[in-house]
């Protein structure tokens, strides 16, 4: 059987616990940052599909759709119509800046008879969800802490 004494389980306690606060808070950090996500999809004829990419001032999506007479609609934050384009047919390439932080919103709907094909490029943060398991890395940190701090006391 293992012996570890006080003090280095104390020193494990903590330095686990940091590790968890650490990377959690780091998580946050780099959650908040726009990367670049790119989304192929297959829409089916009278189907249609939304993106919801969270940008930053000055970020931009690319939107490339080939195939079906398709409709395309962009919206701001705010719900201002930026982009509509209706009766699209064939090849289809628009890059949009965003002007406002937030959620866009961009609408694709296949109106024809055939498949459209939809490459889209696009800046977006983290979603809100990502944040609960980033607190549950803070807290199991502070626990883990706690642990360390109560076997000290017990010395």
């Amino acid at each position: 059987m293992v012996t570890i004494s006080r003090r280095l389980s104390l020193l494990i306690f903590f330095i686990a616990g940091f590790a968890f606060i650490g990377i959690g808070v780091a998580s946050i950090i780099d959650s908040n940052i726009p990367r670049f996500v790119e989304i192929t999809q297959k829409i089916n004829p009278n189907q249609s599909e939304i993106f919801t990419p969270d940008m930053n001032t000055g970020n931009i999506a690319n939107i490339y759709m080939n195939g079906s007479r398709s409709t395309i609609l962009v919206e701001d934050p705010n719900n201002n119509l930026i982009l509509n384009k209706t009766n699209v047919e064939g090849f289809f390439n628009e890059t949009i800046t965003s002007e406002v932080n937030g959620k866009y919103k961009i609408q694709v709907v296949n109106n024809g008879n055939e498949i459209a094909e939809l490459d889209l490029g696009a800046f977006s943060k983290a979603s809100p969800i990502a944040f609960s398991g980033q607190m549950m890395l803070i807290i199991t940190g502070i626990v883990v802490l706690g642990l360390g701090i109560r076997t000290r006391m017990q010395s």
